[in-house]
């Protein structure tokens, strides 16, 4: 009879699944789990419905049950025998259609509008122009608004406008004096937010870096890889490998989802020895944004902040960095560094926003409850800008304040340090409305 291994299609044996010891650790810490108080969408459900799926034959409901997970992290750093449980759900995944679960049309073509850079930006300019023509004729509550909100440029970032070109993909250096260091933007950046952009070129400028885009970048693959969509995923992190070898020295990312995939991409090219050698090549070479400016920072004195009355900031930490890479310090201490900003937090971990990629596409009731729980712990903190470095999450964000019908401002943390250090034009006001 066929095994669960090829009813699944994984390489890996399920040894590793077989090791849970069923503690329930994970259901304590898992977002979905906590909402719907279904076993099947714990870590232990699931990896037990792994163990035995020879008996159940794939289904619209097993899969439904896959599809329904964050992959935030929580569960597996919780875990006590230290099972990656994201890859387990992952490889499961592998096994599935194309078009899997609930969404599953609307999320395959949302990985191909990822995996095409051009496409992702035709929507992003058609996005902002539709967001400007439609904004005096939406009411407040629209829920054409509220997706709209995405496009809104209401930032209104503008960085120095020699430092913008040198952003620009396939733009020459041209100033004299600067260092050239490498820049991934990201789908986002690069399609919805490009000021995002100009924020990171005027804040490593501070200590004589210019950024350049290297032409031919696409998406990290991040979105394949969370479908199961191995082949593709493999086939971005090659291109982009391809591309980022032909720079020399550091490469600056600023948004914290691609840094984490970028970092997991020798895992995920781990059966192929060469392109695993030049993936482990480039980990070397990646910089995390919070993080490298905080070393910048030691070593060299930055341009002093504007004097400008003292706001209230909520930090928002992605998961990728608070489960996975335990990147929470940089981004709280340079917010405090800010004599114009204060960092407010609720008393323990506010956890996941509801976003988990594409999941909020698929599972946008839950995404919904998951992010009520997250606003009912922030919204009392009186915030008057809230900030992150991941783009789904501030995506997420900004759908949540535009629903809520606040001005609090939502702004990548580079704006916001940028605007500090008065690099840019001010981010907002902070108003409530």
């Amino acid at each position: 009879g066929g095994s669960s291994l090829q009813l699944v299609g994984v390489a890996a044996p399920f040894s590793v699944m077989t090791e849970c010891a069923k503690c329930g650790a994970c259901s304590v810490v898992c977002p979905v789990f906590r909402i719907s108080g279904r076993e099947g969408h714990t870590a232990r459900g699931r990896l037990h419905l792994r163990e035995t799926v020879e008996l159940a034959p794939h289904s619209a409901q097993y899969e439904e049950l896959f599809s329904a997970c964050l992959l935030c992290g929580a569960c597996a750093a919780v875990c006590p025998r230290g099972i990656d449980i994201r890859a387990a759900i992952i490889e499961a995944r592998a096994g599935f259609s194309a078009v899997y679960g609930h969404g599953g049309y609307q999320k395959f073509l949302a990985r191909k509008a990822l995996a095409h850079p051009g496409l992702l930006a035709a929507l992003g300019g058609l996005g902002r122009g539709v967001a400007a023509g439609l904004d005096p004729f939406l009411s407040d509550r629209s829920g054409l608004r509220l997706r709209l909100a995405l496009f809104e440029d209401s930032e209104k970032v503008q960085g120095n406008k020699a430092l913008a070109q040198t952003v620009s993909p396939g733009t020459e250096l041209s100033e004299s004096g600067l260092t050239e260091m490498a820049y991934f933007p990201g789908c986002v950046t690069h399609a919805l937010w490009p000021h995002i952009a100009d924020s990171c070129a005027t804040l490593v400028a501070q200590y004589n870096l210019a950024l350049t885009i290297p032409d031919g970048l696409v998406c990290c693959g991040l979105a394949a890889h969370a479908a199961g969509d191995r082949s593709e995923a493999r086939a971005l992190a090659c291109r982009n490998l391809q591309v980022l070898e032909r720079t020399d020295g550091p490469i600056l990312v600023s948004c914290a989802s691609c840094y984490a995939h970028l970092h997991d991409y020798p895992k995920l090219l781990a059966e192929e020895p060469d392109w695993h050698e030049r993936a482990l090549q480039m980990v070397e070479r990646l910089r995390e944004l919070t993080t490298f400016l905080m070393q910048q920072a030691h070593l060299e004195s930055p341009v002093l902040p504007v004097p400008r009355p003292r706001r209230r900031v909520f930090y928002h930490d992605p998961c990728h960095f608070r489960h996975q890479l335990h990147i929470t310090a940089p981004p709280r201490e340079l917010i405090r560094s800010c004599p114009g900003l204060e960092l407010v937090e609720p008393e323990d971990e506010p956890g996941c926003c509801g976003m988990g990629g594409l999941f909020h596409l698929g599972e946008p009731e839950l995404s919904g409850a998951i992010l009520e729980q997250l606003l009912d712990r922030v919204l009392p903190l009186e915030p008057e800008v809230i900030t992150s470095t991941c783009s789904g999450c501030l995506m997420q964000w900004r759908m949540a304040v535009a629903a809520a019908g606040l001005k609090i401002p939502v702004v990548h943390l580079a704006a916001l340090l940028a605007e500090e250090a008065g690099l840019c034009e001010k981010v907002g006001s902070g108003s409530r409305g």
